[in-house]
């Protein structure tokens, strides 16, 4: 069967997450455990697990089949209207760091991998100091335009708490088409808003960067700053499950990476990496087991695809094998999957 049957988006082949107090915050009941654990993410890690940092993909999973049984294209930023600061615990420390506006928005932008790293932030100032400035935000890799719009919305909604302005005079721009009518989105932001642009960006009057911050407390919060430095000093461990899950989707079709060639694939010695994966409590018999499953409920709706095929593809010797594995995943056996025509991990309306 052509490797291409076979191919896996690129969200999942990339190591993007995003922490457990944003999707916490964002999901207004987190406390439906079917739901979550059919979009890969694990209910009781997602409450209680300070260092979960989910997988883009399953995050985007669960938000697209929210999406599809309400019905409703712009579900996710009417959930993003109830975020609050609990949902970013460092950037109002970041904030608490800075005289000004301008202070603040770099420093938000330095911190802003700790909530999730799929994007990149740039601070475009005019020369004069005048008209409009921008905060743009480049994806670092293919993100769906629900996605996009879910980014930027909190900068939007937190707006007036983080930047101690309560003024409008703002206006956003994507470069995607809009999924909803305009008027939808506008009343949502509570600004312009505006489609097929050339950037990704939240406009606002340049004036506000000398906007003095009355919370301004550099000394009280000079520990804070230190310590998220130093976390953003080590990217590897500050998301290394997602890290190792990407190598071994990379992988597929074919044998997962034992732990040697996972440690040559993230430029580690065996040791070092075995050692990490011990203080951050990762098994890799679990891991693996994680991305076989991910991978073979997307491979399972393609009915070109036959079992022994998929088998292989998923890293198993034998089918017999894949087949109790589907079963102790599901519940029921391929076939039966397949016939019942079952959704439950619905990818692809948000990787389009």
């Amino acid at each position: 069967m052509a490797l291409e049957s076979f191919t896996l988006p690129d969200l999942m082949r990339s190591p993007a997450a995003v922490t457990a107090s944003y999707l916490r915050e964002l999901l207004h009941d987190t406390r439906n455990d079917t739901a979550l654990r059919a979009a890969g993410i694990d209910p009781v890690r997602l409450q209680q697990d300070s260092r979960y940092r989910v997988p883009l993909y399953q995050a985007y999973a669960l938000l697209a089949a929210n999406i599809t049984a309400s019905g409703d294209p712009l579900l996710a930023l009417r959930q993003a209207r109830e975020l609050s600061l609990k949902a970013f615990p460092l950037l109002g420390m970041g904030l608490l760091a800075s005289t000004t506006l301008e202070d603040g928005l770099q420093r938000l932008i330095e911190l802003d991998p700790l909530i999730w790293d799929a994007v990149s932030l740039r601070l475009d100032i005019p020369s004069e100091r005048s008209g409009e400035a921008a905060l743009t935000m480049t994806p670092r890799q293919p993100l769906p335009p629900a996605g996009i719009e879910l980014a930027l919305a909190g900068w939007v909604q937190l707006g007036p708490t983080l930047w101690q302005i309560m003024e409008g005079h703002y206006r956003l721009a994507f470069r995607h088409a809009a999924r909803a009518p305009v008027a939808d989105y506008e009343a949502l932001f509570g600004c312009p808003v505006s489609f097929d642009a050339d950037v990704d960006a939240l406009y606002f009057p340049a004036a506000w960067l000398d906007h003095r911050l009355d919370l301004s407390d550099p000394g009280t919060s000079a520990v804070i700053m230190q310590e998220a430095r130093r976390q953003l000093a080590q990217p590897l461990l500050l998301n290394l499950e997602n890290h190792l899950r990407a190598v071994c989707f990379q992988a597929l079709p074919g044998s997962l990476p034992d732990l040697p060639g996972l440690a040559t694939a993230l430029g580690l010695p065996p040791r070092q990496l075995r050692q990490y994966m011990g203080e951050h409590n990762i098994r890799l018999r679990d891991l693996q087991d994680d991305v076989r499953r991910a991978a073979a409920l997307l491979w399972i709706d393609n009915e070109k695809i036959d079992i022994s095929a998929m088998a292989q593809a998923c890293g198993f010797s034998e089918q017999s094998a894949f087949q109790r594995a589907f079963r102790r995943w599901t519940g029921e056996t391929p076939g039966q999957w397949r016939q019942r025509e079952r959704k439950d991990l619905i990818i692809d309306p948000f990787f389009a």
